[in-house]
């Protein structure tokens, strides 16, 4: 079926099997429904395939059979088949219309809608406070097997590719839920992996750059109105992990003057 989707997800890239890498896509159709493309080869596509946030797109999706249970999971009815970008999206009145349609403050009920029978699995969540920004150190490089998963040929063909930098280190969120409890989350979203290699750039260390990314997410959450799109994975997700939810999207449109005077 032909969909038009707002895009408001991209993650960072992930080497793959099947096809030497994968980034997850998510965003809403006309009906501000939440779907998930998955997998798409974004690097491998034309540039004028390559689309942005916010960029709205046509594609020819099929529902997502097997062991992908989660409702919002479709992917391209062929692997390569053409994804016609149109315009972009600049306005945050329609941004918000869109992203704002259905929005949790608590945690707790996402999480029990995530269970059966309804097993959401993409959401907008409106968190309490900002805690704190962070990160943590992981492996610095792919492994072998990584390796190979992006410069193997594979069955659609595509050609094998340098593999993207792997991220040295995982940003994190602290921030409280409206029942006052206190969670961390990973950030997915590509952007700030881009966001750390330009600061890498202009840093004496990978120390100094970090500390940009952190001082720029702090800033963010002192000064906008800070919104979290959660998404979970789908082995998280079939494990039924206490909480299966990461971070895979950031939106922070500027804060409302009219509301803070209220």
């Amino acid at each position: 079926m032909k969909k038009k989707i707002l895009i408001a997800v991209k993650t960072y890239p992930n080497p793959s099997q099947k096809y030497n890498e994968t980034v997850c896509t998510a965003g809403l159709d006309e009906d501000k429904k939440w779907i998930r493309i998955y997998p798409i080869n974004f690097r491998s596509r034309p540039l004028a395939e390559r689309y942005k946030k916010f960029q709205w797109i046509e594609v020819d999706i099929e529902k997502t059979e097997g062991r992908d249970f989660r409702p919002e999971s479709y992917r391209l009815k062929n692997f390569d088949d053409e994804i016609t970008t149109l315009e972009q999206v600049t306005s945050y009145d329609v941004k918000k219309e869109y992203i704002l349609n259905n929005v949790y403050d608590s945690l707790d009920v996402l999480l029990r809608d995530s269970q059966e029978p309804k097993n959401i699995s993409l959401a907008t969540y409106k968190p309490s406070s900002i805690v704190s920004a962070g990160y943590e150190h992981c492996k610095r490089n792919w492994n072998k097997e990584e390796q190979e998963k992006f410069l193997q040929l594979n069955i659609f063909n595509i050609a094998p590719q340098i593999p993207l930098k792997k991220m040295p280190c995982n940003f994190k969120y602290t921030f409280k839920d409206i029942n006052g409890s206190e969670h961390t989350m990973s950030i997915l979203d590509w952007e700030i992996g881009a966001l750390y290699w330009n600061c890498l750039k202009s840093s004496k260390s990978e120390k100094e750059a970090c500390q940009k990314v952190i001082n720029k997410l702090e800033d963010i959450a002192n000064n906008k109105d800070m919104y979290f799109i959660l998404g979970t994975t789908l082995e998280h997700h079939q494990r039924r992990l206490p909480n299966p939810f990461t971070i895979v999207g950031l939106f922070y449109p500027p804060v409302d003057e009219q509301l803070t005077i209220l």
